[in-house]
């Protein structure tokens, strides 16, 4: 592996932790119970209960966001959505919780 690849993975790597630590701000000033697992790969599960409904979202090398419904209880690791572009995953997350900025 070059450098240009190790800058890059932890450039994106990088990305993903600002992209989670965002998630959590919002969903502390929302008082919203969530629960997250950071893997030694880099990975983070973030369960997310809010208004009656589960979600989970997933930082990778993409973000992933998932509601686990009655059909879909036996969550894995194929999210409902991945999104590649922040802004994009950003307005999901908005959506989902109704903010308005």
């Amino acid at each position: 592996m070059n450098l240009y690849n190790v800058n890059l993975i932890c450039y994106m790597m990088m990305r993903i932790e600002i992209m989670f630590l965002y998630t959590i701000k919002l969903l502390d000033q929302m008082s919203v119970r969530y629960e997250f697992t950071k893997f030694s790969s880099g990975a983070i599960m973030l369960d997310i209960w809010y208004k009656e409904k589960f979600y989970v979202i997933q930082f990778e090398d993409f973000i992933g966001v998932s509601e686990i419904i009655d059909d879909n209880i036996s969550f894995d690791t194929k999210p409902d959505e991945k999104f590649f572009d922040e802004s994009l995953y950003k307005l999901k997350f908005k959506n989902i919780f109704n903010l308005i900025e």
